[in-house]
């Protein structure tokens, strides 16, 4: 009979007692989106003492149904160049603090990578080219490339070139930077504090390098710090959908990959060096992620909300919370987008990475 060693116990007993913690952690990112969700369409159900909502106008300037908000293909078109960018940096950032790979590299081993991939190409395909198709039909060509290249923050508004990219700068920096803050508390769960840098980790310093260089080409103003318009929106978009709702499901879609796909040695328990280096990296990270966010809302706080809310649109008597509700939903198509680009980036490039 062979003996087993008791350093091999003790290999099994932390990674029995990690899996419960990466198993909460895993169910955050998808039950909180979905709470939220479901959380706004009873609160608009409330507003509006309706049940069924698709068929009621509930966006902000007094035009668009719930349906509609959920199929706005123009605003979708407007952010596509924001969730793409996101994609890469996200899927960078996870195989920079990658999870440390074992001596024998038991690649895609537990399931067949290659039809998650194409499902997920053809989804994100299918994706851009019908909500782009749809918003040519629409609008046009023209208003379509308007959107696209950031000329457009709200249909009322005129264009005006990296008006967009301006009006997300903040709510951009802060979502980057809480992605990143939550990957690296992932790895104190998953990994004991320690990471790798994997074969692709050079996507999180391109993305970065792409997201400063895009937003001197659009302009950098001081509009993100004292328009109330631009103010009111990036407090909107970090609370409202970018921190519970997009990072959460990405990072939600990406733990499961690796979970599924990806092989993993056992940790040794943390040493101090490892501690002051994971201290220093979220110190970095969590500065740029707190900062813009408290001055958003003292900011916010500061102006006639009331006010704004009214001058806005067709707004009258609805509270804050009323705002961020279908805002939610405004996304929809986002979420996919990010979803799918997400799982397409990652398992392309780990499949590269193990097969190599």
């Amino acid at each position: 009979m062979t003996q087993k060693h008791p350093e091999c116990d003790r290999f099994s007993d932390r990674a029995l007692s990690a899996k419960p913690a990466r198993n909460y952690f895993f169910l955050i990112c998808f039950s909180l989106p979905v709470l939220l969700l479901v959380g706004a369409y009873i609160k608009m159900a409330f507003f509006y003492q309706k049940l069924w909502l698709f068929n009621t106008v509930v966006h902000e300037n007094g035009k668009y149904t719930l349906l509609e908000v959920i199929f706005y293909f123009k605003h979708f078109n407007w952010e596509m160049p924001i969730k793409i960018l996101y994609a890469v940096f996200i899927v960078g950032t996870f195989y920079y603090y990658g999870n440390p790979l074992e001596t024998k590299r038991r690649a895609l081993a537990r399931s067949n990578s290659s039809k998650w991939t194409l499902v997920s190409f053809v989804f994100l395909l299918t994706i851009v080219a019908v909500t782009t198709a749809s918003n040519i039909i629409q609008d046009g060509f023209r208003e379509t490339a308007l959107g696209f290249f950031q000329y457009k923050t709200a249909d009322a508004r005129p264009p005006e070139f990296g008006s967009h990219w301006r009006n997300h700068f903040l709510s951009n920096m802060v979502l980057f930077s809480a992605t990143a803050v939550v990957i690296i508390l992932y790895r104190l769960i998953s990994c004991n504090g320690m990471w790798e840098r994997r074969r692709f980790y050079y996507l999180l310093p391109f993305s970065i390098a792409l997201f400063i260089t895009l937003t001197f080409i659009f302009g950098f103003t001081m509009d993100p710090f004292i328009n109330p318009s631009y103010l009111g929106h990036q407090l909107r978009e970090i609370a409202g959908t970018d921190l519970p709702v997009t990072m959460l499901l990405t990072t939600g879609l990406l733990i499961y990959m690796e979970e599924k796909f990806d092989s993993k040695k056992e940790i040794n328990k943390i040493k101090k060096k490892e501690k002051r280096l994971i201290v220093r990296h979220l110190t970095a990270l969590i500065i740029p992620a707190v900062l813009p966010t408290v001055y958003l809302i003292l900011k916010v706080l500061s102006l006639d909300v009331s006010g704004e809310i009214a001058s806005i649109g067709k707004t009258a008597n609805w509270s804050v919370l009323d705002l961020f509700a279908w805002h939610f939903f405004e996304h929809s198509l986002d979420y996919l987008l990010a979803g799918s680009l997400v799982c397409f980036i990652y398992l392309l490039t780990l499949k590269k990475e193990l097969h190599n």
